[in-house]
């Protein structure tokens, strides 16, 4: 009968899902397993849940093997018998209690043969058994497995097991015997790939040094290559220090300096560094290849055999920086890498010592993509050759610097010719023979320019061209022309009427002689945004040395500076800001007749050699355009500029606005000084006439205070006297004059201030009759007092209404046409080619409101002077008349007059004042007020008069009771009674005093004093009715 483990006859079979057992493999090693037959006999069975069903008892115990053949299996028996005997031993003591000591009692004993006997029936009959029990345990496996299976299945983490089913079925039983199998291969297979390690190592290794060879060959390239460009530049820069001749600035002991120094350049490296010879060799190492020998000899002809054209010369200088900016930058980058590369090297050392000790736990494989470790030769190579890079640097610099004076003076001193030319022919009427050639002339310094320029831009060094300009081009120009005889030319000492025409002499003069030198440089280096530039000729070139000459003299700067005399400070002011302003445009403009030499020069064909070999190649020539957005970024730049900040802070200009607000505060003052002592129309007027006519005009203005007032206004927005910087405060000045007239006409109102002539006060006058006294010594008799003629103008019905209307004006001006004249004068229109609408609307819309706010004090004085002082004025004139009321009684008590007829005459007097005043300042009322105090002086008036007349019949009505018998007795003589008489008087004067009403335009029914008057004299009517059929002829009152 097979063993239920035995091994499978054929191979170990691994899953398909399954991956390489390298970790299976390293857990058997590390494992200490035992064969199966040494497993313990007693397997402790737990219940499971798979299928519902409890897991089967466990089998009863196997039979003994087999004896062994040879000692090995005696010794195994002997081991199995003993390990029985053991567990009989083991059994007998813990059912028998046996002793602890362990030796068994007599009882044991004697069952110890019967147990023998006993186990050899039952190992007999048992084979049978343990196969059916076999098989039937099988079976149940089986079931078992099918159906763990299936419970697998249906779940994420079971699929996720299923593959190592396969795998663990396919193991041999027998794991020792595996591992003891498999211990040969697995270190045939550690040699292998300890061996594989090392042979890729050592390849690896000689793979590094090939690329570190082939590196540092390339770098030694480089380093080749760098030190020959050096030497080149170094043989350029010298050959035009030495062989420039007499115009080029550079020659003569200037050579023998540059000779001088290259010499010691090469001195000072000893036999490191030598001058690329013919053969090509540097320090002897071959390091220059035949190409670079080549090159090294052509340049070196080209330079020392002097070439004849100074254009080309001044081109190989700007090779010549380009070469010293590339080795400039190799120096810095050098620099950085062995910086960078020495503190890695400390971060290193202090991480290794750190790590001492420690094992290097890394398995990875070494390969040919890792990064080799950077060395520092190429960067102390160039270190080496740093002090004779930099003094490369500042040979280029000077060698550039003083070709650009050397040219800047060439052309400066041939426009003179050409003006001085120009001059002659004008004078002797002949045409110019020589323009072709002073046009070829200037297309070659503008080359020679240019290349000077983009070659110090290059370095860095676009402080030295801007220098070199202002020093050669501008300085001399400005001291020529500025001075204090053309400063005040055309005028008085001081006055600075000539700064002008100086300014711009100036730029007419710059823009003739160096405009087409300002163009190259703005067209080459300038930038529609606002962003720095390498070289700004127009602020640094032009504007810096201008700026600092007119700060620099004592006598120019005190002259115009100064605000002692406001009138020449702003004259100045405005000069030079229009220049300032207007600088870039005025030097950057288009030449016309240079325009046209240009557009002729280029209009031909493409050039083409000419018989004598000779090729023209002007029409190729760069030929610089500045753009309008470049003009207003060279603007730009002047405005931002240093100096135009120091230059804007010499001016005092709150002095400036001091001064000007005191003329006008002074000139108010006066006027309301005569007004307060003549009255309101005292002609205060100190403009023009002219314009004061236009003013009553246009805008309605009468009195001459409010004339001189206006006036003031606009003086502050003269093109004369208005500085836009200091709008602002102009604005507030005017607010502020507006409101001290507002002041003066409330007080006015008030009465705190009382016009015409008034008495001095006692004190004055006590003084003057000690102070003064005769020739004599006698004292001065006393005069007799000054009469009081002082008044208050509130109380003046005329004056309140005009000054009113004057407010009123004054008020809409303000809010209207005067927010317009401002805007214009702070954003001119040939200025607001700058500002787009919407900032002008916004200009305007700031202004209003500021004037808005200053106009707010006005509009109630306004209501003040209609709505209280000429209704209270107007309702007193209107009231004095209510007093004959009472004399209607007295009119027809006891003297037998006839019943009246028509109303009395005090009624018609009653609402004369205002409508007289009505019919007077009607076309001035001001439009806020309306018809409203109106209404409110007849609302008063017919209130005093309705209680007038309440009071009257009340008293006849007490008359007649008293008089009843009399009164009887006159009526039946057939007479009306006195208290009828007098009724009815009342009521024709209720009649025609709302007639008035009516012709104010006043309803009369919406009066409550007409309302109330109508109810008491109701009781007429019947009277009035019987007086009408009367016939009776109508009689005066």
């Amino acid at each position: 009968m097979p063993h239920p483990f035995d091994r499978p006859s054929g191979p170990v079979r691994m899953s398909a899902r399954a991956t390489v057992p390298a970790r299976l493999m390293k857990s058997l090693r590390s494992c200490q397993l035992v064969s199966y037959d040494k497993l313990p006999m007693k397997i402790r069975h737990s219940r499971s849940s798979c299928d519902g069903e409890p897991w089967p008892p466990p089998p009863p115990p196997p039979p003994p093997p087999p004896p062994l053949p040879g000692p090995t299996a005696g010794m195994a028996a002997s081991g199995s018998q003993s390990s029985m005997q053991n567990g009989t031993h083991d059994n007998g003591m813990a059912h028998n209690g046996s002793s602890p000591s362990g030796k068994p009692t007599r009882a044991q004993s004697r069952s110890q043969g019967s147990n023998a006997s006993d186990r050899a029936n039952l190992l007999a009959l048992a084979t049978p058994n343990l196969e059916s029990r076999l098989s039937l345990l099988r079976s149940q496996s089986t079931n078992l497995s099918s159906t763990l299976t299936q419970r697998l299945a249906t779940s994420q983490s079971g699929q996720n097991l299923l593959h190592i089913g396969p795998s663990l079925q396919s193991l041999p039983p027998d794991l020792h015997s595996l591992l003891r199998n498999l211990r040969p291969i697995l270190g045939e297979v550690e040699k292998y790939e300890s061996l594989s390690r090392d042979e890729l190592t050592r390849l690896v290794d000689k793979g590094n040094e090939i690329r570190g060879a082939v590196k540092k060959v390339r770098e030694a390239g480089d380093c080749a290559m760098i030190y020959g460009d050096l030497c080149r530049s170094e043989e350029e820069v010298r050959s035009k220090g030495g062989g420039g001749g007499g115009k080029s600035g550079l020659g003569g002991t200037k050579g023998d300096r540059f000779g001088a120094a290259n010499k010691s350049k090469k001195s000072s490296f000893g036999s490191d560094f030598k001058t690329p010879s013919k053969r090509g060799s540097v320090d002897g190492s071959g390091l220059l290849s035949s190409e670079m020998e080549g090159g090294l000899d052509d340049w070196s002809d080209d330079a020392t055999g002097g070439c004849a054209d100074e254009l080309d010369q001044i081109a190989s200088l700007e090779r010549a920086a380009h070469t010293t900016l590339h080795l400039v930058q190799e120096l810095k980058s050098s620099t950085a890498e062995v910086a960078t590369l020495t503190s890695m090297q400390h971060k290193e050392d202090a991480a290794t010592d750190n790590n001492a000790g420690t094992a290097n736990s890394s398995a990875s494989l070494p390969n040919l993509r890792a990064a080799i470790p950077d060395d520092t030769d190429k960067a102390q190579f160039l270190m080496k050759l740093a002090p004779r890079i930099r003094r490369l640097e500042a040979d280029t610099v000077k060698a550039l610097t003083t070709t650009l004076e050397d040219v800047l003076g060439q052309m400066k001193s041939r426009k003179e010719e050409e003006r001085e030319h120009q001059q002659q022919e004008q004078e002797q009427g002949g045409s110019s023979p020589g323009e072709t050639a002073s046009a070829e002339a200037e297309e070659r310094d503008l080359l020679m320019i240019g290349h000077c320029l983009r070659g110090l831009a290059l370095l860095g060094r676009g402080k030295e061209a801007e220098g070199a300009f202002a020093r050669v081009a501008i300085m001399p120009l400005i001291r020529s022309k500025v001075s204090m005889g053309r400063l005040d030319e055309g005028g008085a000492r001081g006055q600075c009427t000539g700064l002008s025409s100086l300014l711009d002499d100036i730029a007419n003069t710059i823009h003739g002689s160096f405009g087409s030198v300002l163009r190259l440089s703005e067209a080459t280096f300038g930038a529609a945004d606002d962003g720095p530039v390498e070289v700004d000729l127009v602020s640094a070139g032009v504007w810096a040395p201008l700026a600092t000459a007119l700060m620099a003299d004592p006598g120019i700067k005190m002259a115009l500076f100064s605000p002692g005399i406001a009138g020449i400070l702003q004259s100045n002011y405005v000069a030079l800001d229009s220049f300032l302003s207007e600088l870039a445009s005025s030097l950057l403009k288009p030449d016309a007749q240079a325009e046209g030499k240009a557009s002729s020069s280029a209009s031909g064909l493409p050039p083409v050699p000419s018989a004598d070999g000779s090729v023209n190649f002007a029409p190729l020539y760069f030929r610089p355009s500045v753009s309008p957005e470049l003009i207003v970024a060279a603007q730009g730049r002047v405005h931002r500029h240093s100096l135009t900040a120091d230059f804007n802070k010499k001016w005092n200009l709150p002095i400036y606005y001091q001064l000007r607000f005191g003329e006008c505060c002074t000139r108010l003052n006066k006027a309301m000084a005569r007004v307060q002592k003549e009255g309101w129309e005292a002609d205060v007027y100190t403009g023009d006439e002219a314009f004061a006519k236009e003013l009553r005009e246009k805008l309605g203005f009468e009195l001459p205070l409010f004339l001189e007032l206006y006036d003031s206004l606009l003086w502050l927005w003269r093109p004369d006297v208005i500085l836009r910087p200091l709008s602002h405060r102009f604005l507030r000045g005017a607010t502020q004059l507006v409101g001290r007239l507002v002041a003066f006409v409330k007080d006015g109102l008030e009465g705190s201030i009382r016009f015409g002539e008034t008495p001095p006060p006692k004190a004055a006058a006590q003084k003057l009759e000690n102070g003064p006294a005769s020739e004599n010594g006698e004292p001065i008799p006393e005069s007799e007092p000054l009469p009081d003629n002082s008044y208050c103008w509130g109380e003046r019905l005329e004056d309140v209404a005009c000054v009113a209307w004057e407010l009123t004006v004054l008020e809409t001006s303000l809010t209207h046409d005067y927010v317009e004249i401002v805007a214009v004068a702070i954003a001119p229109f040939d200025a607001c080619d700058t500002n787009n609408e919407s900032d002008l609307e916004e200009l305007r819309s700031i202004v209003a409101d500021a004037l808005a706010e200053a106009s707010q004090d006005v509009a109630p004085v306004i209501r003040q002077s209609w709505s209280d002082v000429i209704v209270n004025i107007l309702t007193l004139k209107c009231s004095a008349p209510l007093s004959a009321v009472k004399g209607v009684a007295a009119t027809y008590r006891m003297t037998n007059r006839p019943p009246p007829k028509v109303a009395s005459p005090f009624v018609s007097t009653i609402l004369r004042p205002l409508k007289e005043f009505d019919d007077t300042y009607s076309s001035r009322t001001p439009p806020q007020i309306g018809s409203r105090w109106k209404s409110a002086v007849v609302y008063t008036v017919s209130a005093r008069y309705s209680e007038a007349v309440e009071e009257l019949i009340a008293t006849v009505e007490r008359t007649e009771n008293a008089l009843k018998t009399r009164k009887v007795r006159r009526t039946a003589s057939g007479g009306m009674s006195d208290g009828d008489k007098v009724k009815l008087q009342l009521f024709l004067d209720h009649q025609e005093y709302a007639s008035n009403v009516a012709y104010l335009g006043i309803d009369v029914e919406a009066v409550p004093g007409l309302v109330k008057l109508k109810a008491l004299t109701e009781q007429a009517v019947t009277l009035y009715a019987q007086t009408q059929g009367a016939g009776a002829a109508p009689i005066s009152g």
